[in-house]
């Protein structure tokens, strides 16, 4: 009977092919080494029986080399099998769980439905996560008030001359506030509801995504902010809290283009007298790189064009105007 694949036997398979695939490494590093030992040997030797006995030992090395590296590629093979199993493992992993989790909401809320038919049947609002774990994954509020709250960024300087100081807004979460109490029934249990009071808690510290539901507005992707309660004045039944929740957006796939980049040459000032060059370019030597002579209609951004050479670059380099390349003359282009 085959055993089944488990995450430990995945991560287990992997670490071991990494190890094979370092140790093959390190075994090539070694003989490619020993190679260039025994050749640089070679060249140094003298004699007919010293070339002779270092030919035969650089024949088996080469043979050693060419294995190593074989056992390079395959292991290393085998090492990117063994993550892509171990991703595609986690990947299924994930999925099965949460088919699990949406399978098991559907029993929650049933059981909600027979723990407090009258909140229910009020629309009594209720957060539960958007995977949970467990049949008790919920918590009703007994409503008093609720509120809801948008607002806008707005910047506090001005980004432009001419502009507005609020000319740039940026849009806030929407904040929801509820106030009420978690119990409401006769059979309701202080202790309890205490526990209720820490699952919320908890949701709030790891950040858990949650869904709201009934009360006045609902949304399937929130996060709690801030829970509070009052313990000051115990009721038998009940706790009196206070809870914020955020609405959270996912952000969408894909790639972000980025903007393409435009060289553009800045026309010079013909007006006045041409600053002088340093040198002398009739008797200076051409540096190495490649030269053409200058034709009509020439001009440096053709050159950048041909040759990829940045503008800049080819004006530093000939010190001629951009508009006033001297025709005949020689103009470095790479």
């Amino acid at each position: 009977m085959a055993t089944k694949k488990t995450l430990k036997s995945y991560q287990s398979a992997m670490s071991k092919a990494k190890t094979k695939y370092n140790k093959a490494k390190t075994t090539s590093s070694k003989d490619k080494k020993a190679l260039s030992t025994l050749k640089n040997k070679l060249a140094k030797a003298k004699t007919a029986g010293a070339k002779a006995s270092l030919e035969k030992k650089i024949r088996a090395a080469n043979k050693s080399v060419k294995k190593a590296n074989n056992r390079v590629t395959s292991t290393k093979n085998a090492y990117t099998k063994a993550k892509n199993n171990l991703a595609t493992f986690k990947k299924s992993q994930a999925a099965e769980r949460r088919k699990a989790s949406l399978a098991l909401k559907k029993k929650i809320i049933a059981q909600m439905q027979k723990d407090k038919p009258g909140y229910w049947a009020a629309g009594r609002p209720f957060v539960i996560p958007k995977y949970p774990r467990s049949i008790s994954s919920y918590v009703y509020i007994d409503n008093s008030t609720e509120s809801e709250t948008t607002t806008v960024d707005m910047t506090t300087n001005s980004i432009a001359p001419g502009q507005y100081i609020n000319h740039y807004t940026q849009m806030s979460p929407v904040q929801r506030q509820i106030d009420g109490k978690l119990g409401g029934s006769l059979v309701s249990k202080v202790d309890g509801l205490k526990k209720q009071f820490d699952r919320l808690k908890r949701w709030s510290s790891n950040g858990t995504e949650l869904e709201l539901h009934h009360g006045q507005r609902s949304n399937n992707s929130v996060v709690l902010t801030s829970v509070a309660a009052t313990f000051d004045a115990p009721l038998d039944n009940a706790v009196p809290v206070s809870i914020s929740i955020q609405d959270i957006k996912w952000a969408k796939g894909g790639k972000v283009k980025s903007a393409k980049k435009t060289t553009t040459s800045k026309k010079a000032n013909n007006t006045g007298a041409k600053t002088p060059t340093k040198g002398d370019r009739s008797k200076a030597k051409p540096k190495a790189g490649k030269y053409l002579t200058i034709k009509s209609g020439d001009t440096y951004w053709g050159y950048h064009v041909r040759f990829g050479t940045s503008i800049s670059k080819l004006r530093s380099w000939n010190g001629y105007p951009d508009r006033r390349l001297p025709i005949g003359k020689k103009v470095r282009v790479k």
